[in-house]
């Protein structure tokens, strides 16, 4: 399973959404997710897959979202995304889909829980954006991602989708080391898709 994929599994609850117009700055969203909705996914039977097993996981923190603020400013998009836990796992992930008016955006940051490390690309090319950001702060269990709004084309409007993804190995009862990976998306209840759902429109503020 590549790693790409890995970050796109994801679960979490049809959000109770509260649109929060700020100041002249910005617009903002925040989502609220539910608590201990992480699944683990896969292995599966043979011809089905990796979607096909997902297994609640709700002792997990680290890929656990229980909030996320998408704030729309004239010159930059920011996406807060809070954590039941920031994890020290090297192998920890966020994804961002990012929907405009004309074409949409998915931005990577790895390593969450250290020094993360964002890539931004769109339909499967990279997009270079030099001033594109995440940071991670473990005190408050939280990871910020900002875009420049240059980046996206200064839209008028985005729709947001946010996934986090932690990598772990485990053996299993014949000995084989496997791959697992606990998952959870800012938008669903105990499900998980190759594409991260998104939320309403946030328009520019």
């Amino acid at each position: 399973m590549s790693l790409r994929l890995a970050t796109r599994l994801l679960t979490a609850l049809a959000p109770a959404v509260l649109l929060l117009p700020t100041a002249a700055h910005a617009e903002q969203l925040t989502t609220d997710d539910a608590v201990a909705d992480v699944v683990t996914v896969g292995p599966t039977e043979e011809g089905q897959g990796d979607l096909a097993n997902l297994v609640p996981t709700p002792d997990n923190l680290t890929a656990d979202v229980v909030r996320t603020v998408v704030d729309h400013a004239q010159r930059r998009l920011r996406v807060r995304v809070d954590l039941r836990e920031l994890g020290r796992d090297k192998q920890h992930f966020a994804v961002l889909s990012v929907r405009t008016p004309t074409g949409t955006f998915e931005v990577e940051a790895d390593d969450l829980g250290h020094r993360p490390k964002a890539d931004m690309t769109r339909r499967g090319r990279s997009v270079e954006c030099p001033r594109l950001r995440a940071v991670g702060d473990r005190a408050s269990s939280r990871v910020t991602v900002t875009i420049p709004a240059s980046c996206l084309g200064g839209p008028r409007w985005v729709r947001v989708g946010v996934g986090v993804a932690v990598l772990t190995t485990a053996t299993n009862a014949e000995g084989v080391e496997e791959v697992a990976v606990l998952a959870d998306d800012a938008q669903r209840a105990g499900d998980v898709r190759d594409r991260i759902a998104l939320g309403p429109k946030v328009h520019r503020g």
